[in-house]
């Protein structure tokens, strides 16, 4: 029975796919695009649906409209505006099959197609899985947990809602249709996109047969299949963007018709809407249109339709705090509502103990943080070792003078991480571009291949498969631990106490918790499976907790009173700067232990299994006279 409603769910996410298939290619017509491929114009219809789309359901979630009612009118309108375009849907599935028979003639085509179809699909049982991503349940879930059916308003306790995108109001959608498995498979689907838009561009640089293998080694590669399953991140339709970026630009110089800019723009955009880092894309679109077209007017219009694509967060958090890029221009654009204790810890958070601005550091960065285990938070390896391995034959692709497209790809691969290394050094943020690299790297590959440079060659398809390989290898060790609950061999509740941060100490005080009035102040990082009013009250993920103002037990007496806090979870201890005014309000009993229980967290990263018990400890505010 959990099998087949996990199945249900996926089918769910077909249904978004198709209306997104029928819509776009009207859309498509609006922006008069005319292609003769039909994988990469579906591609472009599906962008543009999902990117109009994302917006619209960001702006109904900024004003509560966002319900069940809403979102089913606008499906049934965009459904029915795509009319005669659903045919697509089913070409589509023809030339699908046309392909797998012409590819029954080519067995090694045929091994990389069922390769593929094998791998997303266990990606997909993967996306069923109840959420466990820690980011996810920070934020990514939460914050659109807490605005499900309210005029969203500013979280200042949870500073990291503030980063929530464009691409969360999917997340939201899902949410609002209480379906956690459709905003995970909204994400899924993101991730199957950018998958076929390399294979789009792989192909377009090199051959068909090389794209599926770069499709493979994308879908294979830890940092996407844990992205587009079970994280809990929309990142990976930044991915997806990108690649639909470098693809329209590449048509725009090619055709030399200023509608392809446009297009190129929006998806610009909607990249940047999803993510604060992402706007390096938008502003290296301006300048590559600059360049081809040489028209200053048509630069700033394709710069137009980026900001409009993509600048509502920044409009809603401007709005908030007057800040667009909330917290990190807070000091200079509203010093008055800094809390620079919480801005520290925030900035820490984002940067690796590994970051190093000198030249020296800048050299180190690309060349090992996907070799180098822990190094730069330990995120880089999980893209495994491939792309350094093959970059030495991008000469090949420089040398042959590939043209646009190339020039295109890897001017936006190269900024993107140029931007990421002088500023917080995240190799996870590199996902947008991952696409590129793959591309760049295989087109590199074939072209050794073609100049019959024998030991190149063979060093590079032995470096492939291995990679195929390992990558196989691993994802089936890391499905080992989702697949009992997919199945139904596991309940839901054992696997998130095996699973989930936090979760047993969640766990324990939605127990405790349940029927009482008043709001909890946590201390615990994890709470999107809080089921009890809550505020995080960490000073370090908290912008309403300053240790500054609030160091003696009066004045945090106070704050506990204004934030209409009746319970305090100490979770094992009180945070540090907090602990003796905490502990001072327990000494003069305005504090009183209620609840106590035993409960275990994850000690280091949960890949390494290692528990810890933890006390967990509620407490009453007794309010004074």
């Amino acid at each position: 029975m959990a099998l087949i409603s996990a199945v249900a769910s996926l089918f769910v996410v077909l249904a978004f796919a198709c209306l997104g298939v029928a819509f776009g290619s009207r859309m498509l017509r609006w922006f008069r695009v005319s292609l003769e491929g039909r994988l990469e114009r579906t591609l472009f219809g599906v962008g543009l649906f999902f990117a109009f789309f994302q917006a619209l359901a960001f702006l109904l979630s900024l004003f509560g409209l966002l319900n069940p009612p809403s979102i089913i009118a606008v499906l049934i309108v965009a459904a029915v505006l795509a009319w005669s375009e659903w045919k697509e849907v089913g070409r589509l599935g023809a030339a699908f099959v046309l392909k797998v028979r012409g590819a029954s003639r080519e067995p090694l085509t045929l091994l990389l197609m069922i390769s593929n179809l094998a791998f997303f699909g266990l990606d997909a049982l993967l996306s069923t899985a109840p959420l466990t991503g820690s980011d996810a349940m920070l934020y990514h879930f939460a914050a659109p947990m807490l605005e499900v059916g309210k005029k969203w308003q500013p979280i200042f306790w949870l500073p990291y809602s503030f980063y929530t995108g464009l691409g969360h109001s999917l997340i939201q959608l899902g949410l609002t249709l209480r379906s956690e498995r459709l905003a995970m498979g909204l994400i899924l689907l993101g991730g199957a996109l950018a998958a076929a838009g390399l294979f789009v561009l792989t192909r377009r640089l090199v051959s068909e047969r090389w794209a599926w293998v770069a499709s493979l080694a994308f879908l294979l590669s830890p940092m996407v299949y844990w992205q587009m399953s079970t994280s809990g991140s929309p990142d990976i339709w930044i991915a997806f963007y990108v690649t639909l970026v470098v693809l329209a630009a590449g048509r725009g110089i090619e055709s030399r018709q200023k509608h392809w800019w446009y297009l190129a723009g929006v998806f610009a955009g909607a990249a940047a809407g999803v993510k604060y880092t992402s706007w390096v894309v938008p502003a290296l679109l301006f300048f590559c249109c600059l360049i081809s077209t040489r028209s200053l007017r048509q630069s700033v219009l394709c710069g137009v339709c980026s900001l409009f694509a993509g600048c509502l967060p920044l409009v809603r958090n401007a709005w908030w705090t007057g800040d667009p890029l909330f917290p990190f221009l807070t000091r200079w654009v509203n010093p008055g509502q800094l809390n620079p204790y919480a801005l520290k810890d925030i900035l820490g958070g984002l940067t690796p103990p590994d970051t190093s601005h000198t030249l020296i550091g800048l050299i180190r960065y690309p060349l090992l943080f996907s070799v180098a285990g822990d190094a730069y938070g330990g995120f880089g390896r999980w893209f495994g070792p491939l792309v350094i391995a093959l970059a030495p034959l991008l000469f090949f692709v420089i040398w042959t003078r590939k043209g646009f497209l190339w020039g295109v790809s890897g001017a936006m691969w190269a900024a993107i991480l140029v931007t990421n290394e002088f500023t917080a050094q995240q190799p996870r943020y590199l996902l947008s571009a991952f696409p590129l690299a793959i591309a760049l790297i295989f087109a590199g590959a074939a072209e050794a291949a073609k100049r019959k440079w024998r030991i190149v060659h063979g060093a590079a398809i032995c470096s492939i498969v291995l990679f195929l390989i390992f990558g196989a290898s691993s994802e089936a060790v890391y499905a080992r631990d989702f697949l009992p609950v997919i199945v139904g061999r596991e309940s839901r509740e054992g696997f998130l106490m095996r699973m989930a941060p936090d979760y047993p100490a969640v766990a324990f005080v939605n127990r405790s918790l349940s029927g009482l009035s008043g709001k909890a102040m946590v201390f615990l990082q994890f709470v999107y499976y809080l089921r009890v009013p809550f505020e995080i009250g960490s000073p370090g993920e908290s912008w309403l907790v300053n240790p500054d103002k609030l160091s003696d037990a009066d004045s945090l007496e106070q704050f506990l009173s204004q934030r209409g806090i009746r319970w305090v979870v100490k979770s094992p201890d009180y945070p540090q700067p907090l602990e003796k005014a905490f502990e001072k309000l327990e000494d003069e009993g305005k504090l009183r232990p209620v609840f106590a229980g035993d409960a275990s967290t994850f000690s280091n990263f949960r890949m390494y299994g290692d528990r810890t018990q933890i006390k967990v400890e509620i407490l009453e505010v007794i309010p004074g006279p």
